[in-house]
């Protein structure tokens, strides 16, 4: 849920947890709910495939220092609950390139995401995270540029979509068209815009939204790590913090999932509340034709006391 400045002068005297960021240090003057949920369960739940046309698996994900290798690649589902979330990263990946570099630079970003660890589990405020985020994203682009380089590959990269939970709130970053969701009750919300040439147009009224769906232009990407040959950095996009609301849900996803199945499906299965929600979707992309290579990571948060942490 996002708030212009109007919005925030009429309701931060209605909600006794609005305030704009800023009061306390290291945070930025974006307005945003606190919603004052600090102990909670949060339920994990990750599942990936390679899909049953691709050669080889180019996706990879993040979980707090666990990703994808060779043991798991092509096939890995996992559930687990943890206590509390707060200063954990969770990210998903989808490389691209020429023969098998999609693959290695989908790995660099995971790779070099896990060198900032323990940096971002103790970001002091949104400022100090949002500098981090900025750091690894120029320093994994220019370590997948320089990969390119050494293979003479001319295109490659790794979109990049990642969840960083603080206190009661969560912060999240992407570039490319990997995509998150929050799922509640009443609906399921986009929170990522894909960059494409699509979107691009329909800025430009050139496509309304329904023809962009239906465009080749919907598969060609404006940002990505990797993107920046000239290396003078680059920032993914971000939005103002989101408060943690007990019974939501977070969805990341590579477009494995998104391009086999609606939103209006994936509503239906995350409302159904299976235990290993993450398998259930990416089985559903498969049924649905499973095009391409599938990840999917749900994060349900939970009541504290409605599961041990395991």
């Amino acid at each position: 849920m996002f708030f212009n400045h109007k919005d925030a002068e009429q309701n931060q005297n209605h909600n006794p947890f609005f305030y704009y960021g800023g009061n306390y240090p290291g945070e930025t003057t974006e307005p945003f709910y606190h919603s004052g949920v600090t102990e909670y369960t949060l339920r994990v739940s990750v599942s990936t495939h390679i899909g049953k046309v691709r050669g080889n698996h180019e996706d990879n994900f993040y979980l707090e220092g666990l990703y994808m290798n060779d043991i798991f690649r092509n096939d890995f589902s996992a559930s687990y609950t943890v206590r509390s979330a707060d200063g954990m990263t969770f990210a998903v990946f989808d490389g691209m390139g020429g023969a098998a570099y999609g693959e290695v630079a989908s790995e660099i970003a995971v790779r070099t995401l896990r060198k900032y660890e323990k940096k971002l589990k103790y970001a002091d405020g949104t400022r100090m995270l949002d500098q981090l985020v900025s750091s690894y994203t120029t320093e994994a682009n220019d370590a997948i540029c320089d990969m390119l380089t050494e293979k003479h590959c001319a295109v490659g990269g790794t979109t990049f979509s990642m969840l960083y939970f603080m206190g009661d709130a969560v912060k999240l970053y992407y570039l490319g068209d990997s995509r998150m969701y929050r799922y509640q009750s009443d609906g399921l919300t986009r929170l990522t815009r894909d960059h494409t040439v699509a979107n691009q147009k329909v800025d430009a009224a050139i496509y309304t939204e329904e023809e962009a769906k239906h465009s080749p232009d919907q598969h060609r990407l404006t940002l990505f790590i990797g993107s920046d040959r000239k290396k003078v950095g680059l920032n993914a996009d971000s939005r103002p913090p989101m408060p943690l609301e007990i019974g939501s849900k977070f969805l990341l996803c590579t477009d494995g999932l998104t391009n086999m199945c609606s939103d209006e499906e994936i509503h239906s299965l995350l409302s159904q509340n299976y235990f290993n929600e993450a398998a259930v979707l990416v089985q559903a992309a498969l049924q649905n034709g499973g095009a391409d290579n599938i990840t999917c990571i749900v994060l349900e948060v939970l009541p504290a006391s409605s599961e041990e942490e395991t």
